[in-house]
């Protein structure tokens, strides 16, 4: 597999959605960009301005998306286009030589070539992966039917952060794509533009573009995180880790540059910042819990800079052994064990030569260093810290595994880009040095990037076949709409408790809702069904239908080919079945 081709086939094949998507992207960069000249000026170089504008990009493309939805007017489509082609034409009109530097060419470079990296992995699949994939398939599919009481009913028993829900019924609906393509597309450009913000925390902290471009890299291609989590189907927990990542950000420039702006301004500015703020918090409900992480790592920081380099660096101290400790705790535990996997196994030499640049950074940019430090403790405490106080949450902790693995990038990256930063800082007046110090650093990370990093969908969590899809294809055609249709699934656990989180299905009997419309039940796999007592129980919930799927973890087939009397196979492939419970009287 050549991931360049791959890429440039995606980019062919499905330019009538990933053009619109980007054009979007852009137009809102634009905005972004265009605000943030006007509020804070010469303050932010063109880089930065360019880097944080480009982190934002779904904010104004959420507002839009709600907009369409409730007002249920499709012209919205055409705003952000028509919108960047006015400030394009604007800035050709004002600016006839504009300004490009290195650093800002870099960043469209990277743009660029990271995105044909990023769509070759939608060149493999033709579904997303995992069971929550299926959930917000049929999430989005059920906003485009623009059903406001649907909506409503379903908030009301179950929220599910819908914010990566709206954007993406927006696309299809634009683009008039299916879903499952809308969701790839658009999954791979969100992470395509997570990694933007950090080269801005980093860069207006050090004001070393090199340290911003490194950061950069480790965000983008340094872990197997947070890409692996498209495996798992967080879609919403991804783009909110972007919006997360720019609200730092805005942070790092309001609150610091807060005296240098009238109190009318600053308070239309802590305004916009809390808005955007609960936009994240819609689109993952537990980006308040990191958003809090990182406020209050933030003032602790504030606080002790204020007071002298001592406390802080025994600050730093401390928190660093806060944060061996908690990784020591949770690497007692097989289910939190699995938070540092891909840090600590096959990401291994990113994460050692972070740990080797938290000593500069600290030493040179001790308070930025102290909240990325702080953040990360934060986010290890959060898995074992319950949330009895939530009704229905007993046996869940503030933040789950996944969520914590997934976004310990973010201050790894941060921390990298500072030890960097500070390392020049100590070479200053030895150019070569520093250059060489630069060349080897991010080297390490690309070499890494271009020999172990894999681009493509995870066989770990590929749950839908050939043979699944034809027979999903069959049941739509052939089962009663009313049909009932039993599924295999296992226990969900993902916090520190013993205790199951609920029932999650196990192969590609998940996608049988979203894609057919039949009802499907949850029923354990490991079921023994030639015992009579469960086919009783069968017979007495009324159900007609059993699915075994190809892939994943599916039920046996055996049990149902024994009991002939019982089950009769209606559909029969070489790795899928179908069967129709036919004994019950």
């Amino acid at each position: 597999m050549n991931p360049w081709l791959d890429g440039s086939t995606v980019l062919a094949n499905e330019w009538r959605l990933t053009v619109p998507i980007l054009l979007c992207a852009f137009a809102s960069q634009a905005l972004i960009g265009l605000f943030l000249q006007t509020i804070f000026g010469d303050r932010l170089t063109t880089s930065e301005r360019f880097a944080l504008a480009l982190g934002g990009w779904t904010i104004p493309l959420l507002l839009l998306s709600l907009l369409w939805y409730f007002s249920g007017w499709d012209g919205l489509f055409g705003v952000l286009p028509a919108v960047l082609l006015l400030l394009i034409l604007f800035r050709l009109r004002t600016d006839l030589k504009p300004a490009l530097h290195i650093p800002s060419l870099f960043l469209i470079l990277f743009f660029f070539l990271s995105l044909l990296l990023r769509l070759a992995y939608a060149s493999q699949t033709d579904l997303p992966l995992y069971f929550d994939s299926a959930q917000h398939y049929l999430i989005i599919k059920t906003l485009l039917l623009k059903s406001q009481t649907l909506l409503w009913g379903w908030l009301s028993a179950s929220y599910y952060h819908f914010g990566f829900h709206f954007l993406a019924a927006f696309f299809a609906e634009a683009a008039d794509a299916e879903i499952a393509r809308v969701m790839l597309i658009f999954g791979q450009v969100i992470l395509l533009l997570i990694p933007f913000p950090v080269f801005f925390i980093v860069r207006h902290e050090t004001n070393s573009d090199a340290a911003g471009g490194f950061a950069l890299l480790l965000a983008a291609f340094g872990w197997f995180m947070p890409a692996h989590a498209v495996n798992w189907g967080k879609y919403p927990a991804l783009m909110s880790v972007g919006m997360l990542a720019w609200l730092w950000g805005m942070a790092l420039v309001i609150f610091r540059r807060q005296n240098e702006f009238s109190s009318t301004k600053r308070r239309a500015l802590y305004v916009l910042w809390a808005g955007c703020a609960a936009l994240t918090v819609l689109t993952h409900s537990r980006s308040l819990i990191l958003l809090g992480i990182v406020l209050l790592a933030s003032a602790i920081a504030a606080w002790l800079d204020r007071r002298s380099r001592k406390w802080m660096h025994a600050a730093l101290f401390a928190a660093a052994v806060a944060v061996a400790l908690l990784g020591w705790l949770a690497s007692r535990q097989s289910l939190l064990a699995m938070t540092f996997e891909s840090y600590l196994d096959q990401d291994l030499p990113p994460t050692l030569l972070v740990f080797l640049l938290c000593i500069p950074a600290g030493m040179v940019y001790p308070r930025l260093t102290l909240v990325s430090v702080l953040t990360t403790a934060g986010l290890l405490a959060s898995l074992f810290l319950p949330v009895t106080f939530v009704p229905g949450y007993e046996y869940s902790t503030l933040l789950d595994r996944p969520f914590v693995e997934m976004i310990l990038f973010l201050p790894l990256s941060v921390l990298g880009g500072l030890g960097l930063a500070g390392l020049e800082q100590r070479l200053q007046g030895r150019l070569l040095w520093r250059r060489v110090l630069v060349l080897l650093a991010a080297g390490l990370v690309m070499v890494r990037a271009v020999f172990g990093y894999d681009l493509y969908p995870s066989q770990c969590c590929m749950i839908v076949g050939r043979d699944d899809l034809a027979a999903m294809d069959w049941m739509a055609k052939r089962l009663p709409l009313d049909a009932r249709i039993t599924i295999a699934a296992g226990e969900l656990k993902v916090t520190v408790s013993e205790n199951s989180a609920g029932y999650a299905g196990t192969d590609a009997g998940v996608w049988i809702t979203p894609l057919t419309g039949r009802e499907t039940l949850l029923y354990p796999l490991h079921w023994n069904f030639d015992h009579a007592q469960l086919f009783d129980f069968l017979c007495r919930e009324k159900v007609r239908y059993i699915f075994v799927g190809e892939t994943g973890l599916s039920f046996d087939r055996d049990g149902f080919n024994a009991r002939p009397q019982w089950y009769r196979p209606l559909l029969s492939m070489p790795k899928t079945a179908v069967y129709e419970v036919t004994g019950c009287e």
